[in-house]
């Protein structure tokens, strides 16, 4: 069966691309296809083992063991924090930023 990967900053750098397709066998889990993967670009092994992704299959967060089926889009993501929220205070009409 194939299933579609789609790679986040910075898994695609070890890659070259953001987007593959792989072979994998029925019954596949997460965890097989990743393996897969890193055997086809030992750089991004390299990678995941010093920054672990984020794993989701479509739009659900996953496990490494989550079955695949046919079609699937993988994505592996950095998890990432920061950014700023605006804030309205009811009191005022002051806005205040947070970081």
């Amino acid at each position: 069966m194939q299933i579609n990967i789609r790679l986040a900053e910075p898994f695609w750098r070890s890659v070259g691309q953001r987007d593959l397709s792989l072979d994998v066998g029925e019954g596949s889990r997460v965890s097989d296809a990743l393996e897969l993967l890193c055997s086809l670009y030992p750089s991004l092994d390299k990678e995941l083992i010093e920054n672990p992704a984020l794993l989701f299959v479509e739009e659900h967060e996953v496990n490494p063991e989550t079955l695949l089926v046919d079609g699937n889009r993988v994505y592996l993501m950095w998890p990432v924090a920061g950014g700023s929220v605006i804030c309205h205070s009811e009191r005022s009409e002051e806005s205040l930023r947070l970081s």
